[in-house]
């Protein structure tokens, strides 16, 4: 059935698109829908989960591109596209105008087995072609990843979402490589500290002056210099995630100064192993509370309101003069009054709401 034009259209949601299963076309809907802004499509997993390339991107957007009229979009999500390589979007999309781009499931890199860059970005725009960019949303790391991030400018948000699980990087090549994609990244590079290295110095260069949402995977164990370039070159940061041990953590707390707007601070639960999460825990009997309360009671910390060790939230709220943490009778200090929360508290923040597969 063909889906007829909708003059008024100015944001589009289609679920479930499957080539085999379902023949609806959406391309005369989406030629002739002059007013269309948002776009959203969302796959069924079942191509990707049978690696079966049954898209064809072409029958869907191939009206816009024989009139030579791409989509006017200013924000495009996609979900579990699967298809060759050199179905590409150059000619679909008007990538002047968009502002916001959330591709999930849908290309090759971090978490992907072997050569799964057999699927690539269905969009390799780069440099001046995304001029209006400010919001990016994915949950793959690759070298494609890193080059369009050092190759753009003034990103204010970044979401790169890291698997919740561990992943083997040993697991074997089931499916071939595209011959348009060799210059993806092998997956022994997906998982090195030059990568991430990179990545975050294209972040920090290019995007720190404008950047207010960082979220970065929770793989990516970083190191001191890691936070002090991230630290130091976005200071305008209000919400902020990122993997990082104990040790570094503490370390940040010098650093505060340098990051005057920050309300939200997750600091990530590594994926591969659970040392920092039962650090965390071990100390969970009131001592974080106490801890957070008097670090975050100094002036730099002063915007803060949320903060994640792990798997734990705590909330923080106004200094109050209390009596001092270890207990010395008369003995008063100032403190910030910390409760602990539950997931539920923080679901609608952006920097924990963007933490998903859902789009």
């Amino acid at each position: 059935m063909i889906v007829p034009p909708i003059p008024s259209l100015v944001a589009l949601r289609v679920l479930d698109v499957d080539p085999l299963c379902y023949v609806d076309d959406i391309s005369l809907l989406l030629a002739e829908s002059k007013n269309l802004r948002e776009l959203t499509i969302i796959w069924s997993p079942r191509m990707r989960e049978v690696k079966e390339p049954s898209v064809n991107l072409s029958s869907m957007f191939g009206r816009c591109q024989a009139a030579n009229q791409p989509l006017k979009l200013t924000k495009v999500a996609i979900k579990n596209l699967f298809t060759y390589t050199g179905n590409m979007c150059e000619s679909f999309y008007d990538f002047s105008a968009i502002q916001e781009i959330t591709v999930i499931n849908s290309t090759g890199g971090l978490g992907d087995a072997g050569a799964a860059t057999f699927v690539d970005s269905p969009c390799r725009k780069t440099g001046p072609a995304l001029p209006s960019l400010k919001s990016l949303r994915g949950d793959k790391v690759s070298r494609e990843l890193q080059l369009l991030l050092a190759n753009t400018s003034g990103l204010e948000k970044l979401y790169i979402i890291g698997d919740k699980k561990v992943t083997n990087h040993d697991t074997p090549n089931t499916f071939p490589r595209s011959p348009s994609s060799n210059s993806s990244s092998p997956p022994s590079d997906l998982h090195s500290d030059s990568l991430r290295d990179d990545t975050i110095e294209a972040i920090a260069q290019n995007h720190g002056q404008t950047l207010r949402h960082l979220l970065l995977p929770p793989q990516w164990r970083l190191t001191s210099d890691n936070i002090a370039l991230i630290v130091r070159n976005c200071p305008n940061l209000e919400q902020l995630g990122l993997g990082a041990e104990f040790e570094r953590f503490m370390s940040m707390r010098l650093l505060m100064p340098f990051l005057p707007k920050i309300i939200a601070i997750r600091v990530l639960d590594n994926p591969d192993s659970s040392e920092f999460r039962d650090k965390m825990h071990e100390l969970d009997d009131g001592r974080h509370e106490k801890q957070i309360g008097g670090a975050t009671s100094a002036r730099e910390w002063s915007r803060i309101r949320w903060m994640e060790l792990a798997d734990l939230v705590f909330e923080t709220g106004r200094t109050e003069l209390m009596e001092d943490e270890e207990g010395t009778p008369g003995k008063m200090s100032y403190r910030r009054k910390v409760w602990k929360r539950d997931a539920e508290a923080v679901k609608d923040i952006a920097i924990w709401k963007m933490d998903s597969m859902d789009v």
